[in-house]
């Protein structure tokens, strides 16, 4: 799922590193694995929920998404797209969880990263095994990586070609 919010004629995407796996992927948005029986609706508030320490709630983030068609890519990921208030990252980072749930601090640390940065990323076809760099000017203190993950972007860069992201001009 993509956070964002809207400022000054520039979108804002929030996005998290993957903690202990910063070789491998990159910032990105959020999601991962349906549990059984849950819809890609669900497993993406569900995931969105986790991965932002509990900060975004799940019943507010189905209710933002429930109309909504999600892009899917080949690999099979489905991405929903949420308009949420700004909140800073430390906010979220600082976000009060419960001891037994561990998934809830999977990543960090948390940028809100101006569309326009990656924009240059989703120009032309997404090399997988290509480092996609982020001006480090966004990142925070205490980054993993400085890029973002290559299946994320072709995820956006699909949603771009089909027409789905809702702060393009239609």
């Amino acid at each position: 799922m993509v956070l964002y919010f809207e400022s000054d004629n520039e979108v804002y995407l929030l996005l998290a590193d993957h903690q202990g796996r910063a070789s491998k992927r990159g910032w990105g948005s959020f999601g991962g694995g349906a549990s059984k029986g849950e819809s890609a609706a669900e497993t993406a508030a569900r995931e969105t929920e986790e991965e932002t320490r509990g900060y975004f709630l799940r019943s507010d983030l189905l209710k933002t998404i429930k109309d909504q068609v999600p892009v899917v890519s080949a690999a099979g990921f489905s991405l929903y797209f949420a308009r949420v208030a700004f909140a800073p990252v430390q906010r979220i980072a600082n976000n009060a969880i419960p001891e037994d749930a561990n998934p809830y601090a999977e990543r960090g640390p948390y940028a809100w990263m101006p569309y326009s940065e990656l924009e240059q990323h989703l120009l032309s076809p997404i090399e997988q095994k290509k480092k996609h760099r982020i001006d480090v000017r966004f990142l925070p203190e205490g980054y993993h990586s400085d890029w973002a993950w290559p299946d994320w972007l072709g995820s956006m860069r699909l949603a771009i070609e089909s027409g789905a992201l809702p702060w393009a001009e239609k």
